[in-house]
């Protein structure tokens, strides 16, 4: 696999793709700005078309952003697509400080159509210090659905309850100060209190 990420560097802006030889399977765009006084890259939208393709990507994107001397990368998504929050928690490391209710307003595309565009906006610390400490005993366990996608499509009433039970379940808890950096069992976000 091998990356390209000449588009946009000339006035600071990340955009890169992976190929498996001359077939695109993964691409990314981002742009820098500023979380919390750091300088960061807003990962505004990265796509995956094969399996370990987005991984490589995020990996990429991650040595570009420390090269340029950033601090984090952040992005959002939804906290309902549970194969998301194991990419971005478990196998990145990423944490989750804010709920963005209908962040983009309701969308109609195929994935989404007709459900609310909820989403977590997540952290990437660029030292690479994820601490790996016990779960705090406050802990709270919010569990999300096996598969929201294929829910909409079969009964958009339910996914919709899962949205605005999950949505007030973690926006005041991150509103608070909590955060997300993990699952439990991979079907549950341990939300945690502030440190």
């Amino acid at each position: 696999m091998h990356f390209c990420a000449e588009f946009g560097l000339h006035v600071g802006a990340y955009c890169s793709a992976a190929y498996d030889g001359n077939e695109m399977v993964a691409a990314s765009f981002g742009f820098r700005g500023v979380f919390n006084g750091k300088s960061i890259l807003h990962s505004h939208v990265t796509g995956s078309f094969q399996p370990g393709a987005g991984y490589a990507l995020k990996q990429h994107q991650f040595n570009w952003a420390k090269h340029e001397g950033l601090t984090g990368i952040t992005w959002s998504f939804d906290p309902l697509v549970r194969r998301n929050c194991v990419f971005n928690f478990d196998k990145l490391g990423a944490t989750a400080v804010e709920y963005l209710p209908n962040f983009y307003g309701t969308m109609t595309d195929e994935i989404n159509a007709g459900d609310d565009s909820d989403r977590l906006f997540v952290y990437w610390d660029l030292s690479g210090a994820k601490i790996a400490d016990a779960i705090s005993p406050d802990a709270i366990e919010i569990e999300i659905p096996e598969d929201i996608e294929a829910l909409r499509r079969t009964d958009l009433a339910a996914a919709k309850v899962w949205r605005v039970e999950t949505r007030e379940a973690l926006a005041p808890l991150l509103a608070d100060g909590w955060t997300i950096t993990r699952m439990k069992d991979r079907t549950h976000l341990l939300v945690e209190p502030p440190k």
